[in-house]
């Protein structure tokens, strides 16, 4: 086993920033880390197939789905921000477990429910651990690499949230095939809790402190044995006396204000509207898939179910291809070329229309493309961005930022979407979502990163419109 001296927490820090993070133990925490990803992205889908079931089963009003719908994400926006504060302030480990626990309690609560009342209470608590989750989830997943390679394997959550979005609608599919589909949402849902205790189980078997939390904010010998088992290296502890004890030596408690500090603030709207748009733009569109195939197979449950998943397996293969192009292209032109395909096919789909008379595929084909191309670059930049441009002092209040703006995208995208669709049609709704894509694309085509390397992993100057 190699081994290492520390003298102090300066020590440790160096230690970790000049190594890649490539340790076997490394990899399971990093995979653990992605199940807060799977277990948000499997409610998108198994609650989007199962949703008509569950209407007619509790007697839902269509306001009534949409709140239930949303939901979710009213209750990750309350508290992802401050999932991420807490992170910031006592540590991943223990928030991690926590949530862990209630991602197995939430969707046995939902698929036992029996009103709305019930169904709604157990969905938003979903949601508020989700929001604690992910904050913690990818802060850790950004401590645990290296510059070189953060914004690469951490875009790998868009194939993981695709593919979960996968799993959650082909549990479906035998069940429709056997025309058994009463209570389809309570299988589809509760499946989640299965996954979940597996996430628990793997988490109380493996998890620990991030080791660049650890040492800039534990004892030094607490942050020795963490980067040790982290690392698998033998860590030995010789203090030498310097004073290193407060490498913030104001104890600084970092406030939502720090985000919009002069250093931060051109970070902070370019995180905030890619991942306001994305979500709204996805959610309005990704979520109701079912529904706009169902506009031309009518009410065949197998082929809206088949078709689903082809939509979704299009999105995982335009997610690994972004993760592939992301270390040649950086984030900002991954950002833009996806935007750009998501605006075509909105607007190609607002031109040709959904459903009537005509049964053509083509929509279904180009709503298929417009998830590929979100997940190749808007999806990433929503959550990556925000967990590789901000230190570690506030990566934790920076991640749980962008996930309370992507949160309120989703919710507008999720509860607006079927209101918007039944007064205007399918058309205007779509070219009313087209406006969104756009505006990212003129807020990424106007900031300036300096130092393409830096969208990669830490721009060291981001600049909008030519300021700082």
């Amino acid at each position: 086993m190699p081994s290492l001296v520390v003298r102090n927490r300066s020590d440790i820090i160096r230690y970790i920033e000049a190594n890649p993070r490539n340790t076997h133990r490394a990899g399971i925490l990093f995979a653990i880390a992605m199940t807060s990803v799977f277990a948000d992205a499997y409610d998108l889908g198994s609650l989007s197939i199962g949703v008509s079931s569950m209407s007619a089963e509790l007697g839902l009003t269509a306001t009534q789905v949409g709140i239930v719908t949303s939901s979710t994400a009213v209750g990750a926006l309350l508290s992802a921000l401050a999932g991420g504060i807490i992170a910031d302030r006592t540590g991943r480990y223990r928030l991690f477990i926590i949530c862990a626990v209630l991602l197995v309690i939430a969707p046995l609560g939902v698929a036992l429910s029996v009103n709305f009342w019930m169904i709604l209470f157990f969905r938003t608590l979903l949601g508020v651990t989700v929001g604690l989750d992910l904050p913690v989830a990818f802060s850790f997943m950004a401590e645990l690499l290296t510059k070189d390679t953060q914004a690469k394997l951490i875009n790998l959550w868009q194939p993981v949230a695709s593919f979960s979005n996968i799993v959650g609608v082909a549990i479906a599919l035998p069940f429709a095939l056997a025309m058994a589909t009463g209570h389809l949402w309570r299988v589809t849902c509760g499946f989640g809790a299965l996954i979940a205790v597996i996430a628990l189980v793997l988490r109380l078997m493996y998890s620990e402190e991030s080791p660049l939390w650890s040492a800039k904010h534990q004892k030094l010998e607490t942050a020795a044995k963490v980067l040790g088992t982290t690392y698998g290296i033998d860590v030995r502890v010789e203090p030498d006396g310097s004073d290193d004890r407060e490498l913030d030596p104001n104890k600084r408690t970092y406030s939502v204000g720090e985000l919009f500090s002069p250093r931060q603030r051109a970070r902070t709207l370019l995180v905030s509207v890619c991942a306001f748009v994305q979500q709204l733009q996805y959610y309005g569109v990704g979520f109701y898939v079912p529904v706009i195939v169902g506009l031309i197979f009518g009410t065949d449950m197998v082929s809206t179910i088949v078709a689903t998943i082809c939509t979704q397996a299009l999105s995982l293969v335009g997610g690994l291809l972004g993760v592939r192009m992301t270390s040649k292209l950086g984030l900002r032109k991954l950002g833009l070329t996806g935007y750009a395909v998501v605006l075509v096919c909105l607007l190609a789909v607002a031109v040709i229309g959904i459903g009537g008379d005509d049964l053509s595929l083509i929509p279904v084909i180009l709503v298929a493309v417009m998830l590929a191309g979100t997940s190749f670059g808007p999806g990433p930049l929503s959550k990556t961005l925000a967990a590789v441009v901000y230190p570690t002092e506030i990566r934790g209040l920076g991640t749980g930022w962008a996930e309370s703006m992507g949160r309120l995208g989703s919710i507008i995208g999720l509860f607006f979407f079927p209101v918007l669709l039944a007064a205007v049609g399918a058309k205007t709704t779509m070219l009313v979502i087209a406006v969104f894509p756009l505006i990212a694309i003129t807020t990424l085509a106007t900031t300036s990163l300096k130092g393409e390397n830096a969208m990669r992993s830490d721009p060291s100057v981001i600049t909008v419109g030519g300021r700082p």
